[in-house]
Formats: C-alpha cells, sequence, structure tokens
C-alpha cells in the first residue's frame, strides 16, 4: 500500500522483496474496528475505516459487512463501548453487525497494487542506513535516497525494534463465506482463521499443528453450529509493535508492526508516511 501511494504521487519507489506479499499473505483479511472477544474498538479505528474504504476499492471487490453473535450478557459492556465511539453498527437479534467493517481477498489486490510498480525479487540479508545489502547468485549492494521497511516477522530483525512474534494458523475451506463472520474465530471467503500461540521474542518460521487444528474447528462449531471441510492451512507468523506503527530509523521510516490489524491500518499509516516524506506532519 505505501509503495503504490508513493508511486502514485510522482515518487521514484523501488520494491525489494523475496516474494510479492511476503508480509501480508493471509488468504483472506478481515478490516475489522471491534477486536477479539471483548469487544475492545481499535485505537483510530474511525480514521482507519474511512482511509480503507477511499483506498481498497480502486484495487478490488471488498466485501462490506461483519457480524459478531456477541452472547446476550457480554453485550451490555460491549455496548458501552461503542457508544462513545463513531462506528457504524446495528444490534441485531445474531448479534453486532458492523456495517462499515468488511473483508478482502489478499492475493488479488497485491497483484493489482503492484502493477506499474518496479520490483527487485531479492532478500536483503543486512540493512545499514541507506544501504541495502542483498542476497542475490552473486552478492550486491542498493544504495537507497530513502529507506521504507515494510516488512513483517521475518525480516524484522534487519531493524532490531524487539516486538512480538505470534505464530498462528488459517485453514482454507472448501465452503465459501461471503458473509465474514467472528467471534472467537472468523470465517471470511474461503478461510478459517483466529488460531494464535504463545508469543515469542524473535521470528522462526510456523508449520500448522495438529491441535490449531482441532481447535479451530472446535471454535468454528460454536460459530457455525458445524465444523466446514477444508482443504489446506496457511501458516504464517504475526509481528506486532503496540501503537508504534510509523517510526524514524536510519535513512527513512519503518512502517511495520501492525499483527493481524494489518490490512485495517495500511492505507491510514501509508497517507501518514506520504505526508511525512511531504513535509506536511
Amino acid at each position: 500500500m505505501a509503495a503504490r501511494l508513493l508511486h502514485e504521487a510522482g515518487n521514484e519507489v523501488l520494491v525489494v522483496t523475496r516474494e510479492l506479499g511476503e508480509a501480508s499473505r493471509v488468504p483472506d483479511a478481515l478490516l475489522n474496528p471491534v477486536r477479539g472477544k471483548r469487544g475492545t474498538v481499535a485505537l483510530e479505528a474511525e480514521e482507519a475505516l474511512e482511509a480503507l474504504w477511499d483506498f481498497y476499492p480502486r484495487f478490488g471487490p471488498v466485501r462490506r459487512g461483519i457480524l459478531r453473535p456477541v452472547p446476550e450478557a457480554d453485550r451490555g459492556v460491549w455496548k458501552g463501548k461503542l457508544e462513545v465511539r463513531k462506528i457504524p453498527h446495528q444490534w441485531l437479534e445474531e448479534g453486532l453487525y458492523l456495517e462499515n467493517a468488511g473483508w478482502l481477498e489478499t492475493t488479488p489486490l497485491l497483484h493489482r497494487l503492484a502493477q506499474g510498480l518496479n520490483i527487485w525479487y531479492a532478500e536483503v540479508e543486512r540493512l545499514e542506513g541507506r544501504t541495502l545489502y542483498l542476497r542475490t547468485p552473486e552478492p550486491r549492494t542498493l544504495r537507497a535516497g530513502l529507506v521504507v521497511y515494510a516488512g513483517g516477522a521475518s525480516g524484522a530483525h534487519l531493524l532490531g525494534l524487539g516486538g512480538r512474534f505470534t505464530p498462528g494458523s488459517v485453514l482454507q475451506t472448501q465452503e465459501h463465506f461471503q458473509q465474514a463472520r467472528s467471534y472467537g474465530v472468523y470465517v471470511a471467503g474461503h478461510s478459517l482463521g483466529g488460531s494464535y500461540l504463545p508469543h515469542r521474542n524473535s521470528y522462526a518460521p510456523h508449520q500448522t499443528e495438529p491441535h490449531e487444528v482441532e481447535w479451530l474447528m472446535a471454535e468454528a462449531e460454536k460459530l457455525l453450529g458445524y465444523r466446514p471441510r477444508f482443504r489446506s492451512s496457511w501458516a504464517g507468523v504475526r509481528y506486532r509493535l503496540d501503537q508504534n506503527y510509523l517510526k524514524p530509523i536510519p535513512g527513512g521510516f519503518a512502517l511495520t508492526g501492525f499483527g493481524s490489524a494489518a490490512y485495517f491500518y495500511a492505507p491510514l499509516y501509508a497517507h501518514r508516511l506520504l505526508k511525512r516524506l511531504q513535509g506536511k506532519s
């Protein structure tokens, strides 16, 4: 998102990545302003919703609406948190309907965002200020006018920013869920997600474990009333920096650490990065 906005603003942009969407490969992404089972309204949710609806529909379909089947006993607390915020919503018999939330398929979006961009497919082995050391068949260096690190968990060691690394999995279901539902786990598109294993202090690759599959299926049964069939799984590591998503680094900026809310916050913070570079904030 940041590369696309910078490119559209007339900047010369070079994207260096091992593969397209390396940090953002979850199959279907929720755009969800009300998080978890406690009804926590995301910080800056109003601004993030405005930014994402202004940005994503230009590059493909975004499915509107998320149903949160909140138990009756918990609805009073949720209502109290929502009444002081400007988040469009309705209370239905089934639960909370967030009409301005939604979900999208990430793979076609990423390909559309990449159209017209200059992309080098290489691994950054080391980053020193504005110099990138690339791991290619013959090692080479690249000097940038400004570096924007927008990678995820696997490259976080390049900056040493700290943060939390949370492995988890998504099952890719045979059934297609047009209506996103989320409570404990979520379903949207061909995805059943929401497993989070204990946090780690550093990155390590993750593979879906049998106990994750069983937990996801048990939670899906609570959410849907049945266990959906699945055909494959996606495993990844979410990288989180608490509320410090855009910060200066030697040679430029780091735009990272959104965890599972990456697609929700990315347009807002990409716009903020652009404004910083234009000297408007």
